[in-house]
């Protein structure tokens, strides 16, 4: 199936089923619905004077409840308490299907779509002020748009973050070509929460895809999490399974949430989740790099933080951010 349905292009789907909501600090809790024209984007709340960010959920989510599977809302939330952004949602949960095949080949062609938003956008000279987020299958559609973005003669978009991106059906490079790489932006950040393979109860890329990765509690599953598989090997249990039960898949998530209001002195924690550039977790549990370079995992990453791989330790529950007692 997989094989057949990765030839799926923008021209073959119903772009009516895809929805862009728009959530501002004029428009905190009721999204505006942005069509992509020129018109209905002046006509909304969007101010180019503010920072931009693009959502995409991952399966079985959609981009508007603010509730478990929701995204949209639940970031916004979180971005509009420390500051004024345009917060655009991706909500393409109508084309998914209720097959993970169909769900993994779609990715393509909506980040095609969500390209068009940044075309739009690039009009009122904001390209170095978008940053791409998206989440397991989201990631992936990310990665489509941000190259559909470099194929319209745009450039490269300074910043996208991968939360867990799905690993199922994107291990081959050749066959899904569009899925998420550092090559898509000039600083491509991602987190691994739940990887490895599908026999451990693991979703995401464990490989290093982008140009900062980060690998919390070593990065395939989360402590406090009680995950599909964890120990043992997964037997009649199927990809659907485990998205619908990924603890440890929905910590990416919510380790971003937690980093976004990090930058609030009153939120609560307020830690930041601070990772130890160190080439493995268990020479990172050995104290081996406890000398090395530091980076601060989430929305206020540093651009200059040298590339590769970092660890570091959280907590079971929330506040999930140990800050330096995490790092080493």
């Amino acid at each position: 199936m997989f094989l057949f349905l990765s030839g799926i292009s923008a021209r073959d789907i119903d772009t009516s089923k895809i929805n862009i909501f728009l959530y501002t600090r004029q428009n905190p809790e009721n999204f505006q619905i942005v069509e992509l024209t020129e018109e209905s984007l002046a006509s909304s709340n969007f101010n180019p004077e503010h920072p931009i960010i693009i959502l995409a959920h991952g399966w079985n989510s959609n981009g508007r409840e603010n509730d478990f599977k929701g995204y949209g809302a639940r970031f916004a939330d979180d971005y509009l308490s420390v500051g004024e952004y345009n917060v655009f949602s991706c909500d393409w949960g109508k084309l998914e299907d209720i097959y993970y095949p169909h769900a993994a080949a779609v990715t393509e062609p909506v980040g095609q779509y969500l390209a068009g938003l940044v075309a739009l956008l690039s009009d009122y000279g904001v390209m170095a002020n978008i940053h791409l987020v998206g989440h397991s299958l989201g990631a992936h559609v990310m990665g489509s748009a941000a190259k559909e973005v470099q194929r319209l003669g745009l450039g490269r978009l300074r910043r996208l973050t991968g939360l867990d991106p799905a690993y199922p059906f994107f291990e081959s490079e050749d066959l899904y070509p569009w899925r998420l790489d550092k090559s898509d932006a000039e600083l491509v950040q991602v987190l691994h929460t739940n990887s490895g393979f599908l026999w451990n109860g693991c979703l995401s890329f464990k490989e290093p895809i982008g140009h900062v990765d980060f690998y919390p509690a070593g990065g395939s599953h989360q402590p406090g999490c009680t995950d599909i598989c964890l120990l043992g090997a997964c037997l009649n249990v199927t990809i659907n399974d485990l998205l619908k039960g990924g603890c440890s898949h929905e910590r990416a998530n919510l380790y971003f949430e937690e980093s976004i209001r990090a930058v609030n002195p009153e939120a609560e924690g307020g830690n930041r989740f601070l990772g130890r550039l160190c080439g493995s977790w268990e020479d990172f549990q050995a104290g081996l790099c406890c000398d090395n370079p530091t980076a601060v995992m989430g929305e206020w990453m540093e651009p200059s933080s040298p590339e590769g791989t970092y660890f570091y330790y959280v907590n079971e529950e929330y506040p999930f951010a140990l800050d330096e007692q995490g790092s080493c």
